[in-house]
């Protein structure tokens, strides 16, 4: 193999990768639906308004997904990825029963 045909594979080896790494990131996580079991089973309500009080006597209306330590983007994002909820986002006035206050 000549110089010239490596320096040309190396790049599009390069670019390949690039192109794979890219298309990972920007495929967007699908917005999480209530009814899916994960958010069942950490009692997901897409309104911290609408979470049942007799079964989370400690839910203050004050705490929604966008204040929590498991929500990945910027308090004012509407939507963004949850670290309890993989590949999925949650609405910022989303909740859930495993919600920890951000610092």
């Amino acid at each position: 193999m000549s110089q010239s045909s490596r320096r040309v594979f190396m790049i599009q080896v390069a670019a390949g990768g690039t192109a794979l790494a890219c298309g990972h990131v920007m495929a967007a996580a699908k917005k999480i639906e209530e009814t899916e079991p994960k958010a069942v089973a950490l009692g997901f309500r897409m309104d911290t308004n609408k979470v049942d009080k007799a079964k989370f006597p400690k839910h203050k209306a004050t705490e929604n997904c966008s204040n929590c330590i498991a929500y990945l983007g910027k308090p004012t994002d509407a939507w963004a990825e949850c670290d309890l909820l993989p590949d999925r986002q949650v609405p910022k006035e989303g909740w859930c029963s495993s919600y920890v206050k951000a610092k």
